[in-house]
C-alpha cells in the first residue's frame, strides 16, 4: 500500500516537473514592454480618446484576401460632415496576437476616392491585430485598432 502511494505521488511530481521544464522555455506571456510606464500614462490615453471621439470622425476598415498570403487593406476616414479626410499620413502596424517576431508595418496611400489603400502580404495566415495611425504634422495621431483575417 505504501509503495503504491509513493509511486502515485512520484508520477505526479514527475509529470509536474516535465510540465515545468517545458513551460520554463516557452513564451513568457509578456504582452507589452514597459507596462509600468504605460499604466501611469493611461489617463493621457483616455484624454486622447475623448479628443478623438469629439472630432466626430467615422472609419471603415476592409481587408479583402486576393489569394493565399496576399490581400488589400482599404481604410476610409470621414469627417463629421461625411466628407473624406484627406492629406494625412497613414501608417498601419500588423501584429500577430499569438506569434512574436513576424510583426510588420506599411504606409497606406491615398486613392482618388479619399480612401487609403495598400496591397499587403502577411508573412503568415490567420488573425492579425491592426493598428492604424493617421497623422498630420502638428496634431495628435488619430488611432484605430481592429482585427483582420488573412488566408
Amino acid at each position: 500500500m505504501l509503495l503504491s502511494l509513493l509511486a502515485f505521488f512520484g508520477v505526479v511530481f514527475l509529470v509536474n516537473g516535465i510540465f515545468f521544464w517545458f513551460a520554463r522555455d516557452s513564451w513568457t506571456g509578456l504582452s507589452t514592454e514597459d507596462a509600468y510606464r504605460k499604466g501611469i500614462a493611461f489617463n493621457d490615453q483616455l484624454s486622447r480618446a475623448d479628443a478623438q471621439r469629439n472630432l466626430g470622425w467615422t472609419t471603415e476598415t476592409e481587408y479583402a484576401s486576393a489569394g493565399p498570403g496576399e490581400g488589400r487593406l482599404v481604410f476610409a476616414l470621414k469627417a463629421s460632415d461625411g466628407q473624406p479626410v484627406r492629406n494625412r499620413e497613414v501608417l498601419v502596424t500588423f501584429r500577430r496576437p499569438v506569434t512574436e517576431g513576424i510583426d510588420f508595418a506599411t504606409a497606406l496611400r491615398s486613392d482618388d476616392m479619399g480612401r487609403y489603400v495598400a496591397d499587403i502580404t502577411p508573412p503568415a495566415p490567420g488573425q492579425w491585430d491592426v493598428r492604424i495611425e493617421v497623422s498630420r504634422p502638428g496634431t495628435l495621431p488619430y488611432l484605430v485598432e481592429t482585427r483582420i483575417w488573412s488566408k
